[in-house]
């Protein structure tokens, strides 16, 4: 099962020492280099599609902050 996920940094501090390791994690587990990013700094990043391995390894990252949505399918429209 996949969930979509809003990714962001607790400080510039995290952010310097964690995207490369979120970045890896998006691309290598969540199969893509393709998601949404804010333009802020530092950054926010989407996802629409990552597994719960990976939504566990960012979550596990110190400094970074992982909300996953609580849509399902019955919340979509028809």
């Amino acid at each position: 099962m996949t969930s979509s996920v809003s990714i962001r940094f607790k400080s510039l501090e995290a952010f310097e020492k964690n995207n490369d390791a979120v970045m890896k994690i998006i691309r290598e587990i969540g199969g893509t280099d393709k998601f949404v990013a804010t333009k802020s700094f530092p950054p926010a990043y989407s996802h629409w599609a990552l597994s719960q391995e990976a939504i566990d390894k960012l979550k596990a990252l110190d400094g970074v902050v992982v909300q996953v949505s609580a849509e399902d399918d019955e919340d979509l429209p028809v």
